[in-house]
């Protein structure tokens, strides 16, 4: 895609990842819609990329609400023609073990996590497809790469393994009509995403569970020492970016977890490496 003189909708675009995607698109030229639940933390990050330089709308929207995100695929429509680059970026996350969760917590990260993105896709993505162009983004997560690596995180990281599928399932299909799929694949990213996503809770969903530090098991591999274990939400960006102007279909930010990527990989090719012993005649 050549970004200068289209427009990107960005979700969760107030703060973190999300904003920082909105001054590189900026940058190159595009005008960028960004999308979150508050007002004012929209205000406020609009005013910062507008001295930049940067053309900025503003939009609220919860992605949890499918008409809300409707309503804004059809204000992108009128306004600016449609949407060119689809960020599905907004996140949030529950703390704490499995045993603590209720149904509203599991409720809360499922409807902003993964159906806040298939939400997106719905709304944003047939126009897309009929018009045959366009990109969409989905931020992933390391942790969906690693799963039992990280504990007190469940419900996030079940949510960004459904994403992480269906990325890659949508991006075959999206391609036969000219509009290509990335997922983005942050790991450590220095953000106040454990702040936002917390604030962020409707109060559909009561009450936030109390404040648990997440745990990380140590496996057999480490993350790389020859590469940064956290980056800044720039280099995330920019690296998102690189990655789209390219239409890769995996852009993963953190050199430093390959390893760890691996020997999760390494586990699931075992298991049928010893399926493949299993005596054929065994139920003959």
């Amino acid at each position: 895609m050549d970004f200068a003189g289209k427009t990107a909708v960005i979700t969760g675009g107030s703060t973190g990842i999300g904003k920082a995607l909105a001054a590189g698109l900026a940058a190159e030229g595009m005008r960028v819609v960004i999308a979150s639940t508050n007002q004012e933390r929209l205000d406020s990050a609009a005013a910062e990329l507008r001295a930049q330089g940067a053309e900025i709308v503003t939009a609220v929207c919860d992605v949890a609400d499918r008409d809300a995100v409707r309503a804004l695929a059809a204000r992108v429509e009128v306004e600016f023609g449609g949407t060119d680059l689809l960020c599905a970026n907004a996140g949030a996350s529950t703390y704490g073990p499995y045993h603590d969760h209720g149904d509203a917590d599991w409720d809360w990260v499922l409807d902003t996590v993964l159906r806040g993105v298939t939400n997106c896709i719905q709304a944003f993505y047939p126009a897309m497809a009929k018009r045959g162009s366009g990109q969409i983004l989905m931020t992933g997560s390391q942790t969906a790469y690693a799963p039992d690596r990280l504990l007190n995180h469940g419900p996030y990281i079940a949510a960004k393994g459904a994403i992480h599928a269906l990325a890659l399932a949508l991006r075959v299909e999206a391609a036969l009509h000219g509009v290509g799929v990335s997922l983005l694949v942050p790991a450590m990213t220095l953000s106040d995403i454990t702040v936002a996503g917390q604030r962020s809770r409707p109060e559909r969903y009561g009450s936030a569970l109390p404040r648990t530090e997440p745990i990380v098991v140590d496996g057999a591999a480490s993350p790389s020492p020859d590469h940064p274990r956290a980056l800044s939400t720039e280099e995330v960006a920019a690296r998102a970016i690189a990655g789209l102007k390219d239409n890769v279909a995996i852009i993963a930010t953190h050199a430093a977890m390959k390893p760890v990527v691996q020997e999760y990989v390494d586990r699931i090719v075992a298991a049928y490496d010893l399926a493949a012993e299993f005596p054929r005649d065994a139920f003959s």
